[in-house]
C-alpha cells in the first residue's frame, strides 16, 4: 500500500476517534469496543507501513496514534496473562476461518457505513443506500446463523461455541443499535 492509502485509512480512524471523544467515550475498553470496525484498517497499516511511515502517520493523526497505542497495550496485557480462558481451545477449521473472516469483514463494513450515515445527520436522500445496507445487515445475520450451525454440525466443542456466541453476539448487538438509528 502507498502512503496515500495509509493516510486514507488513518483519516477514517482519526475521524471516528474524534466522534467518540466528542461523546466523551475515552476509556480504553470503551474505545476499543466502539472501534472494532477499524481493527482491519489498523492491521493493514501496522503490517504494511514502514517505521518512518508509522511515525509520520502518528504525528499527522494523533487520535490514530492513540487508538493504535490502546490496541498495542491491550494486546500486550493479553499476552502477559498467566492463563486465558481460551487457552487450549480447539482452533477453527480452514473453512470456518474463512467464514469467520468474511463475517468480521462484512460487520466492519456495516459498522463503518452506519457510522458514516449517522455522522451525516438528517439525510433522507440517502434512504436507498441505507435500505441496501439494511439488506446487507439482514444477510449478515443469516450468514452468522449458518456459521454457527456449521460449527455445531462440525462438532465444535461447547467452549468454542460459547466464545463465538459471545464475540459475534457483541458485534450483532452493536450493528442492531446502529441499524435502528433513523435518518431524518
Amino acid at each position: 500500500m502507498s502512503m496515500t492509502e495509509f493516510r486514507g485509512l488513518a483519516t477514517k480512524i482519526e475521524q471516528h476517534m474524534q466522534q467518540l471523544a466528542a461523546k466523551n467515550i475515552n476509556e480504553p475498553h470503551l474505545v476499543i469496543h466502539h472501534m472494532m470496525g477499524y481493527v482491519t484498517d489498523l492491521h493493514k497499516i501496522w503490517v504494511g507501513a514502514s517505521d518512518e511511515q508509522l511515525m509520520a502517520l502518528s504525528h499527522e493523526f494523533p487520535n490514530f496514534y492513540r487508538y493504535a497505542f490502546m490496541m498495542e497495550e491491550a494486546a500486550e496485557a493479553e499476552r502477559h496473562k498467566a492463563s486465558r480462558s481460551y487457552d487450549g481451545m480447539a482452533r477453527f477449521s480452514e473453512p470456518h476461518k474463512v467464514m469467520a473472516t468474511q463475517l468480521l469483514t462484512t460487520a466492519a463494513t456495516l459498522e463503518r457505513g452506519y457510522q458514516a450515515f449517522i455522522g451525516c445527520g438528517n439525510l433522507k436522500f440517502f434512504q436507498p443506500q441505507l435500505d441496501e445496507m439494511n439488506g446487507l445487515y439482514r444477510q449478515w445475520l443469516v450468514d452468522l446463523e449458518k456459521f454457527k450451525a456449521s460449527l455445531r454440525a462440525f462438532g465444535a466443542d461447547p467452549k468454542m461455541l460459547a466464545y463465538v456466541n459471545e464475540a459475534f453476539g457483541q458485534i450483532a448487538e452493536r450493528l442492531k443499535k446502529l441499524a435502528e438509528v433513523k435518518l431524518g
